[in-house]
């Protein structure tokens, strides 16, 4: 991995159960678990229709590399440049070298 192509800051989150309210329903809120520099590679970019809404949304697949993390899981998500990101796939590269995180918007 070359640590120069990795030039933006991406955040992980994590939906964290922090109470309950007064129907004693969980409550979850989305925390920072850390903030990594990676490398943003354009994948994808689409529109969908949504026949609920009667409107189109566009739909952008992007892929990060960053250093090894084990604790990162797919119901994670991902904050770059303000653009939130829910993780899609996740993969070791090399032996424990990197990884690959495969992520997609929705806007």
């Amino acid at each position: 991995m070359r640590i120069g192509n990795m030039n933006r800051r991406l955040v992980i989150l994590r939906r964290v159960e922090t109470g309950t309210d007064t129907l004693n329903a969980p409550v979850f809120e989305w925390q920072t678990l850390r903030t990594i520099w990676a490398e943003k590679i354009n994948k994808k970019e689409s529109e969908q229709f949504a026949p609920d809404l009667h409107q189109r949304y566009a739909v952008r697949l992007v892929i990060f590399r960053t250093r090894y993390f084990a604790d990162i899981s797919e119901v994670d998500r991902l904050e770059c440049e303000g653009v939130t990101y829910d993780i899609k796939g996740l993969r070791e590269l090399g032996f424990r070298e990197g990884t690959e995180i495969t992520a997609e918007s929705q806007s």
